[in-house]
């Protein structure tokens, strides 16, 4: 039998289930019925529930729940419903939303009980696997995120308007700049937007040091950046930062290679970075083909819970190298899986997250498109963004490539630039825009 809902706390979800259906539906997948101690509570319960599932979302008025409970044939059970629902109608609450986050704090609780306990029997019959697979899993999904939420859209049109209105007012201080020239203009990410985008290329073209340089646009423009890196080692992805953050050469780096005045420059910027900037940059490694989104929210809890730290933007380094948080039957479908659940992520902290992804090798030599993807097209149809490096053998002697924004979910696609690849120094520089699409 699980733990009860405090009776006051009952009426008070019940009044607020009443008055707003966004909140019928935050709950009914996580409230049973059998959590409400009084019967006339459960009745009224249910009734919500059905109403709002065979009418389209509309709430039940006093009126239709009074000729539900007048079908009760026990009298007294009729006489008992009406005193304990009715007032429930005209019940007053002076906190709602605080009452809404201490119900679903409840709720949380009950349902990770229930995971572990599912968790232990599958370790009691020796499936250890499984029980860490149920475990994993839970931490990747907030329930109270995960619900549906229904609008109307002709009655919500005013308020969708006046926070568009708020929302220009501060779009400046929302919109990650890059340095890309004519693909700025079209590339407007904002910082708290849901959105999941690929950095694609073949091996070698240069996507590990383009997601530094997106971790450089973001970081410029306000951000917490969490990188991730899973192929290159720790230190390989810090010392391509630093070059790109000095503007001091790679090798130079790697090697202690300074003279004075260099590396006074060097150290004066980053004490500026550090004062300006402070903890808004994390390199975070990881071992390749063993991390899994829910490890990375495990992660990312604990630096919140010992930094009060959290990231507006996260980089991989690269999904591909990530697994799912249960096990696919097969390559194609974990390389689905884990990049749904990267999507997932991006759309529970609504913020952005951009990968690196492998096109395949046929693709080298020629204009990269989204159909280039190497394992599953899954990954083209889950993005919002695809950006696309390109190189044909000459562009690759000269050091240039073909950056394309090949999709864009939120505005116009098939926009191309040239680039210099200025390796050295670990950073793209805009040529030109690209003025006709020819494969």
């Amino acid at each position: 039998m699980p733990n009860r809902i405090d009776r006051v706390l009952q009426k008070d979800l019940l009044a607020i289930m009443l008055k707003d259906v966004n909140v019928v539906t935050k709950f009914r997948r996580i409230i049973k019925p059998n959590f409400f101690s009084v019967r006339s509570y459960r009745f009224l319960y249910n009734k919500i529930l059905e109403h709002v599932e065979k009418f389209n979302g509309e709430l039940p008025s006093s009126k239709f729940i009074t000729i539900q409970i007048n079908k009760i044939k026990d009298d007294d059970k009729e006489k008992e419903f009406k005193e304990k629902i009715l007032p429930i109608f005209g019940r007053k609450i002076k906190s709602p939303n605080g009452i809404i986050d201490e119900i679903h704090q409840w709720a949380e609780k009950q349902k990770f009980g229930i995971i572990l306990e599912r968790a232990a029997r599958k370790g009691a019959e020796g499936d250890l696997n499984s029980a860490k697979n149920i475990i994993k899993s839970s931490f990747l999904f907030d329930i109270a995120d995960s619900s549906f939420k229904i609008h109307s859209v002709f009655e919500e049109w005013k308020k969708r308007q006046r926070q568009r209105k708020v929302d220009s007012k501060k779009i400046k201080k929302l919109i990650i700049e890059t340095e890309l020239g004519a693909l700025n203009d079209y590339l407007r990410i904002k910082r708290n937007q849901s959105l999941m985008g690929l950095i694609m290329g073949t091996s070698g073209v240069g996507k590990s040091i383009i997601s530094i340089n997106f971790g450089i646009y973001a970081l410029n423009s306000g951000c917490n950046v969490a990188h991730f890196v899973f192929e290159n080692t720790a230190q390989q992805t810090l010392t391509r930062y630093d070059s790109r953050l000095i503007e001091y050469p790679y090798s130079y780096l790697s090697d202690y290679n300074w003279n004075k005045k260099d590396l006074t420059k060097a150290n004066k910027i980053m004490r500026r970075l550090k004062k300006r900037r402070s903890k808004a940059l994390k390199v975070i490694h990881a071992p390749i083909d063993l991390v899994s989104v829910s490890d990375v929210e495990s992660i990312l809890k604990e630096l919140e819970m010992t930094e009060n730290w959290t990231p507006n933007i996260i980089i991989y380094d690269s999904g591909d190298h990530m697994i799912p948080t249960e096990s696919q039957e097969s390559y194609r479908l974990s390389v689905k899986k884990t990049y749904t659940e990267i999507k997932r992520q991006s759309e529970l902290r609504n913020i952005p997250i951009f990968s690196t992804t492998h096109a395949k090798a046929s693709a080298r030599g020629t204009k990269v498109r989204q159909e280039s993807f190497s394992e599953a097209y899954d990954k083209a149809r889950l993005a919002d963004v695809v950006l696309t490096i390109s190189q044909t053998q000459e562009e690759e002697d000269d050091r240039i490539a073909q950056l394309w924004l090949d999709k864009w979910r939120d505005g116009e696609g098939k926009i191309g630039i040239l680039v210099e690849l200025l390796f050295r120094v670990m950073t793209i520089k805009y040529i030109e825009r690209i003025e006709k699409d020819e494969d």
